[in-house]
């Protein structure tokens, strides 16, 4: 699959897309998305997404795209499949969807399957890449203007980095009480800047909404690489809103996402710091501190626990601690004990 980012569309190409776009020219009837697009051709996050009923994919989606200034192409990335979340009083979402990832300024993109076989295939026609624009948002001051305090630390809101509440769909669900405090990555590069980083978050926003069908963004809060923490998903930061971050364990618990990737990538000490400190606040607020223990119980089976079956983890905790996943990463996943345990104000 390869494809342009024409305008107004999102469009899906098999293999007779490929020699058409190489030639071109254009798919007849190929898939496009209604939702209005920027009058230009750019686009800076990317996933894969399928019919929700049509089985899985024979193999494992990848990506590659072509920066806008440069016109160089990036490498094949395998993309992680994410798992299909239906939100409070929404319909079951009608197509599957990767994990988006961010890529920067880019101009054109290319997907196909990677096989058990280590062969490549194309995508099939009921694939699609979805490319994300995210638009213009509001400048957010430099990051002095950020310092913690000794109790809640500063956080951006929603209106600071540009969320669009249009994208919304229906008001927030609630839970009984905040007991656990869920780390996460979001599988992202780690070479973007931190000024980038309200773009990525309206991308990923965007992504959750209109891919995922989900009714806002999946997280609770967002962690940039420069320790700024980001309001997540509307309804309050000192309330026990329902997210969309952890099949099973969303509801009583707050999922907070680091920007970036970090299987192998060393976790900056800013982040270290940042975590620390939210966790420390947001589990207070609730009560509870980062080192004690809460027993929580699955509400739908994930492949790691039976819908009903309980399990005990510590208050700060990770996401594959209670899902059959490889997030946060395996060096911020080394970190928990250290956040669970720092001193900070």
């Amino acid at each position: 699959m390869s494809a342009r980012r024409p305008r107004g569309r999102r469009w899906a190409f098999p293999l007779l897309a490929v020699l058409l776009t190489a030639a071109g020219l254009a798919l007849p009837g190929a898939l496009a998305n209604p939702e209005p697009e920027p009058e230009d051709d750019r686009f800076s996050l990317v996933g894969v997404s399928w019919p929700a009923g049509g089985g899985a994919l024979d193999g494992t989606p990848q990506v590659r795209t072509r920066d806008a200034g440069t016109g160089r192409w990036t490498a094949w990335r395998s993309l992680e499949t994410q798992p299909r979340q239906t939100e409070p009083g929404a319909p079951a979402p009608d197509r599957a969807a990767t994990e988006p990832v961010w890529v920067g300024d880019s101009d054109a993109a290319q997907a196909r399957l990677l096989r058990g076989d280590g062969g490549t295939a194309p995508l099939p026609g009921r694939a699609r890449l979805e490319l994300v624009d995210p638009g213009d948002g509001p400048g957010v001051p430099a990051e002095p203007a950020y310092t913690t305090t000794a109790t809640r630390p500063a956080i951006i809101s929603r209106k600071q980095w540009g969320a669009d509440e249009s994208w919304r769909d229906g008001p927030p669900e609630y839970g009984s009480r905040t007991r656990a405090f869920i780390v996460h990555h979001t599988v992202d590069s780690n070479r973007y800047s931190c000024s980038q980083a309200p773009s990525i978050i309206r991308a990923i926003y965007r992504y959750h909404t209109r891919t995922n069908g989900w009714n806002d963004i999946g997280y609770n809060f967002l962690v940039d690489k420069c320790g700024r923490v980001y309001e997540g998903r509307r309804g309050g930061v000192t309330r026990p809103v329902t997210g969309a971050h952890t099949l099973g364990f969303n509801k009583n618990t707050s999922g907070a996402a680091v920007i970036g990737t970090y299987g192998s990538a060393a976790v900056p000490s800013k982040v270290t710091n940042a975590l620390a400190r939210l966790s420390k606040w947001r589990l207070g607020v609730a009560g509870y501190s980062r080192t004690g223990k809460a027993t929580l119980k699955a509400g739908k089976s994930n492949g790691k626990y039976r819908k009903g079956e309980t399990t005990t983890v510590y208050r700060l905790t990770s996401h594959r601690r209670l899902y059959p996943t490889a997030c946060p990463g395996a060096k911020l996943y080394a970190k928990t004990g250290t956040i669970r345990t720092m001193r900070v104000g």
